[in-house]
């Protein structure tokens, strides 16, 4: 038995979330079942066949246009009837495959095949959608009968190793991965911090407003008193100056012996909350190029 699906939103709700869908497609089927229509015809609906339309016309929708925002509302329609027949299913059964593993897999393979689907007429994305769950769960019900292994009662038992956990060995090596990746983002972290210290006093004040407090171009325009082309022309200046500075650093570093990095990999980490490894240990007045000069004299 094929469960319907069963709306988490109510109808107006839902008829909002289509019409926005309809504004960003173009799809005339979301926009006739917003306004309570059938999609194709003026043939009257029952409540049943209307939500099998908004699932079929929601799959055909993302077959023809394949927008993320369709789909995840088609998910959401058919998440609990496909989780409540994944459920019904496994009750009939000696297993431990996890329902919810099963739902990822059957919406990934209806998200990599919507050129197999037809919308032929209401419940067609319902069969087709349940089609794809018995299909899913069978090939996990074979995949765990293959890995189960049977033990005769006469020899030792031993506990069975667990294949969802990650094994040590991989565990240290990704935590030790991870410490080296925070390392390096945060001597990278410290090295724009360096070049963005040599930016002018508007250029920082700039690109603070736009990239950390998020202000829009106008309205950073209005507070530095300068017509919006000038505060693009700032912003793009600043952003240049960093981006050279920082390929041509990290250009040297490369050159630069290996003691050299563990150098200034130790005073980048080390250097105290709230400090600048710029005031620690400034570099020298050679690692401005003519470029950033020159742009400095336009200020």
């Amino acid at each position: 038995m094929d469960f319907a699906p069963q709306l988490l939103l109510d109808k107006d709700a839902l008829a909002g979330r289509l019409l926005e869908l309809w504004e960003r497609t173009g799809d005339e089927g979301l926009r006739r079942l917003a306004e309570g229509k059938a999609p194709h015809d003026d043939a009257p609906m029952s409540e049943a066949d209307r939500l099998d339309w908004v699932s079929t016309v929601l799959m055909d929708c993302y077959r023809n246009t394949s927008d993320s925002a369709v789909f995840t509302l088609l998910v959401e329609v058919n998440t609990d009837s496909f989780l409540h027949a994944i459920q019904s299913k496994l009750r009939r059964t000696v297993s431990h495959v996890d329902p919810q593993d099963v739902l990822q897999e059957v919406f990934l393979n209806i998200y990599r095949y919507p050129h197999k689907f037809l919308a032929e007429r209401a419940d067609s994305f319902r069969n087709w959608g349940h089609r794809i769950v018995r299909n899913t769960l069978l090939k996990s019900l074979k995949g765990e009968s293959r890995s189960l292994r049977w033990i005769s009662i006469d020899e030792d038992t031993v506990e069975r190793e667990d294949t969802h956990e990650r094994a040590p060995d991989r565990s240290a090596a990704e935590a030790e991965s991870a410490l080296l990746v925070d390392r390096a983002y945060l001597i990278y972290l410290s090295l724009y911090l360096l070049h963005y210290e040599r930016l002018s006093a508007k250029e920082k004040k700039a690109l603070t407003m736009v990239e950390v407090e998020g202000a829009s171009y106008r309205a950073a325009a209005d507070a530095l008193g300068i017509r919006l082309e000038n505060l693009k022309m700032v912003i793009f200046r600043g952003r240049r100056k960093i981006f050279r500075g920082l390929t041509r650093t990290l250009s040297e570093l490369d050159s630069a012996p290996d003691a050299t990095h563990a150098d200034l990999g130790a005073t980048f980490v080390s250097t105290p909350p709230g400090t600048s490894p710029v005031h620690a240990n400034p570099a020298p007045p050679t690692l401005r190029d003519d470029a950033a000069a020159a742009d400095d004299s336009l200020e």
